[in-house]
């Protein structure tokens, strides 16, 4: 059977591809799991530096969830909480994730297609991209946490009109929505992804670990204050602090290792 979610890896850095081109990536029940198991082992893989999730193909990013498996997965009270269950923990753990996450978007970007790419840190795509939740035109609810997420990232007024209207919006929108950071056209997308995680990926990891979790973080929150104090300190007892001393003072790239 063709693989649904395609993992692979170069170097340091991580790809994972949506592969249900048939359905403009629409995401069943089974690329969830996989999805979330990929990431579990990205995070553990301590070569790893930054990840980029992708749709394969030039139409979508992700249509959102497989409609085609409703009647099947979410009919019932049981199976809409498996569902729910499964979809939420892969969006948690890409949220959580402890390294820096890449959304590249070509196309459709649609229901939880878009759920699934605000949980990255960033969020670049195609000038002809297409983006919506037609969650209203359908009857279903949408997560409470992704609902407070894109409220964060866009404001209540704007989060308020993609719902109650559920009409779709394009790129330059999503970028003056904040949704987006960058659009490209559809030439330069691929290359402007791989130039953008390439600079991540050579930056100090234990600096970017830091930053991720200080922006993150609840400003009230003790405990995570208390662990972005030790990620700070990390920061400066690292060998990576010493070659980016060095290579400053030699005019040269510093090579960081992560530790």
């Amino acid at each position: 059977m063709e693989k649904k979610i395609l993992v692979r890896t170069e170097e340091n850095i991580g790809f994972l591809e949506l592969n249900n081109t048939k359905k403009l990536n629409a995401i069943s029940l089974s690329m969830w799991k996989n999805l979330g198991g990929a990431l579990e082992e990205f995070a553990a893989n301590s070569l790893i530096r930054c990840v980029m999730i992708k749709g394969t193909g030039n139409k979508a990013f992700s249509a959102g969830a497989d409609i085609s498996e409703f009647e099947e997965n979410r009919s019932d009270s049981e199976d809409i909480k498996l569902y729910e269950n499964t979809s939420k923990n892969t969006m948690s753990l890409l949220k959580e994730f402890p390294k820096p996450t890449v959304a590249s978007i070509n196309g459709y970007c649609i229901g939880g297609g878009l759920a699934l790419a605000l949980c990255c840190d960033i969020r670049i795509a195609s000038a002809n991209s297409t983006f919506g939740i037609p969650a209203a035109k359908l009857g279903l609810s949408y997560g409470f946490n992704g609902i407070k997420l894109l409220t964060s990232i866009v404001g209540p007024a704007k989060a308020k009109y993609i719902f109650f209207t559920a009409r779709k919006f394009n790129a330059l929108q999503a970028k003056e929505f904040g949704i987006l950071e960058e659009v490209y056209s559809i030439k330069d997308l691929d290359l402007k992804t791989k130039q953008l995680i390439e600079n991540i990926a050579l930056n100090a990891p234990l600096t970017i670990k830091s930053a991720k979790m200080a922006i993150d973080s609840e400003l009230n929150d003790k405990k995570a204050f208390e662990e972005c104090l030790k990620a700070e300190q990390d920061c400066f007892d690292s060998d990576d602090y010493a070659e980016g001393r060095a290579a400053f003072a030699e005019k040269r790239k510093p090579i960081f290792k992560g530790h």
